[in-house]
């Protein structure tokens, strides 16, 4: 896909702090039923967190939404900070993040939608049913609760990422802002 086919968007983007992203092509994710099975048999925040399964779309609907898609955004996050730092840095790019979605879809994009790179934390807490969130309109999935296969997704587009074997490594975060 071109680099920025809606200079607007990427404007933004690279405003609020987030200049390596590329466009690409929604439909181009791989949704695969095995993410989600890791995050219902590995994961433990399963049913814990507002914004992930069970409380997000079914494989199928996350695929066919993505489907409905033409533009979307993969925004590489790199996190070079040490792991007791790593919630404060998740936060704070959680809400610039979702704030760009806001400027995007003030800007004439009425169909902007973020895909977060981390589970929701914006409140630090977060409570297990949609119901009790205390910020649904802040409230975002991962790429993962969509059934994303992150790794096969980014390395399609070029990016290097691989699982880190030990916590102290910095690590690679990926979100997917779907813009049209």
């Amino acid at each position: 896909m071109e680099r920025d086919p809606l200079p607007v968007a990427g404007t933004i983007l690279r405003e609020a702090g987030f200049s390596d992203h590329l466009w690409v092509k929604p439909s181009s994710m791989t949704v695969s039923q095995w993410v989600r099975m890791k995050c219902m048999f590995g994961c433990p925040d399963y049913g814990k967190n507002a914004s992930c399964p069970p409380h997000v779309p079914s494989v199928w609907e996350c695929r066919e939404l993505l489907s409905e898609y033409s533009s979307g955004v993969l925004i590489h996050l790199a996190c070079n900070v040490p792991p007791d730092e790593r919630d404060p840095w998740c936060r704070k790019n959680q809400e610039l993040l979702v704030e760009a979605e806001r400027q995007i879809f003030l800007a004439g994009y009425e169909r902007a939608f973020l895909l977060s790179f981390d589970n929701c934390n914006i409140c630090g807490e977060c409570v297990s049913l949609p119901s009790d969130c205390r910020m649904p309109y802040k409230r975002r999935p991962t790429m993962e609760a969509f059934a994303i296969d992150v790794y096969s997704s980014v390395r399609r587009h070029g990016y290097s990422i691989s699982v880190r074997k030990d916590r102290s490594e910095n690590i690679d975060r990926f979100a997917l802002m779907l813009v049209e």
